[in-house]
């Protein structure tokens, strides 16, 4: 029963006793003033009821989840228990929260000494910060006249971070350091990644040997590394509002924040250094940072992001300018049209910085058309990706439009053959 309509009847039947009394007392008719005694001890009675339905009760709830990913469930268990022997014979149960669609209303009775417990489970639908709680019981009187509740323990955060896709392929030009990259190579330059381990030869450096392996085979053993080419990557998202284009309850927004998430995690399951910014009503930054908790950190910030901000694309571009250098890497996630940021791409290439951007198809969302942007971007040394409105994210991401994946040599080459 809604609240509203329970005030609303509390107030006709308090407003009726009272016209009865007046009415009484003018007249001086016995049958109404009876009525006003029937009337004022049905009210008492009902509240009398409705409070006591309130006493002796004991809640918990088991909140499980902290921390989610979009697509992931919002798991609780509530437990309500009678400590008294009257029996409970209506209680409205609901644990208060604002994430959507997570609804735990529940209509139970309880017998003297009794309890019941259940568990809800909803699939967390969107991302960002959202509480739990508290735990409501209401109740009532047997005419609906009076409606009583009481809270039970308090708030809980819950963090529903971004879905993100597991990518096993994203080509990006290289920025001509030793460590990591698209090629695999053997190489007697000291890098972060070991290849493999062999036996030790005379003129092997000590600080090459590989003690685990050395104990288990019972003779020295040296490591081989990777020569690669590695780099600082940073991920910047565009955020701008004017960029953002929704249709129902799919949006620009979500597509790119997916993008940019799942990007950060391929490369920091790569061991590389991921710095993340973001645009919109202000300028969020992490600089570059290889460890796992990196991984955290953006998703946390990312969870948070709302495209509702005017920061353009353009500033964001400006303001990491500074440390962006020859050994580093921009890739731009956007859904925007417009072609001023271009422009503050080719400079950054034109000063060696390695370029790449996921261009979120806007017009598969009912927004400005992108499509001309990709060519553009090609001339300019970028890489492009394009992804849409039910696209498959892996997939579009897998290689840039203007390349092909060629799998004899396991690159990405232009269609000339150049890689």
């Amino acid at each position: 029963m809604r609240v509203h309509e329970v005030k609303k009847r509390s107030l006709l039947v308090l407003a009726l006793t009272l016209i009865v009394l007046i009415f009484a007392l003018v007249t001086g008719f016995p049958l109404l003033m009876r009525l006003f005694y029937v009337l004022t001890l049905a009210i008492a009675g009902g509240y009398l009821w409705a409070w006591l339905n309130l006493r002796w009760l004991e809640a918990h709830i088991e909140r499980r989840t902290q921390r989610v990913h979009v697509g992931q469930p919002v798991e609780e268990r509530i437990t309500v228990r009678n400590t008294s022997f009257l029996p409970k014979p209506w209680l409205e149960v609901t644990d208060l929260t604002d994430i959507p669609g997570h609804y735990t209303g529940q209509v139970v009775g309880l017998t003297g000494r009794g309890f019941r417990s259940w568990r809800t489970r909803t699939l967390a639908r969107r991302r960002g910060v959202f509480t739990l709680g508290p735990l409501r019981i209401a109740t009532g009187d047997p005419f609906g006249v009076f409606r009583l509740e009481r809270s039970y323990h308090g708030q809980q955060q819950v963090i529903v971070l971004p879905a993100v896709v597991p990518i096993t392929r994203f080509f990006v030009p290289s920025a001509d350091l030793t460590g990591d990259g698209q090629l695999r190579l053997r190489s007697q330059q000291v890098s972060p990644h070991v290849a493999s381990v062999r036996d030790y030869l005379a003129g092997d450096s000590l600080s090459r040997i590989h003690w685990p392996s050395t104990a288990r085979q019972g003779r020295l053993m040296v490591k081989e590394f990777d020569l690669g080419l590695t780099s600082d990557i940073w991920v910047l998202l565009d955020m701008e509002a004017a960029a953002h284009a929704a249709q129902g309850e799919e949006t620009t927004e979500e597509l790119a924040v997916t993008a940019a998430a799942s990007l950060a995690r391929y490369f920091l399951g790569r061991r590389l250094p991921v710095g993340f910014a973001a645009s919109g009503a202000d300028f969020s930054l992490l600089p570059p940072d290889s460890h796992g908790i990196q991984d955290g950190r953006i998703l946390d910030l990312l969870s948070r992001a709302q495209a509702n901000g005017d920061v353009s694309l353009v500033q964001a571009v400006a303001r990491l300018d500074s440390l962006l250098t020859r050994h580093t890497t921009l890739v731009v996630v956007t859904p925007s049209a417009e072609p001023s940021w271009l422009e503050a791409m080719g400079v950054l290439g034109q000063r060696g910085v390695r370029l790449a951007a996921v261009l979120v198809d806007a017009t598969s969302f009912g927004g400005a058309d992108t499509s001309a942007l990709a060519p553009l971007l090609r001339t300019l040394g970028v890489a492009p990706y394009v992804v849409g409105k039910g696209d498959n994210l892996a997939a579009a991401l897998d290689h840039p439009v203007a390349l092909h994946w060629d799998a004899r040599v396991g690159v990405a080459v232009a269609p000339g053959g150049r890689a």
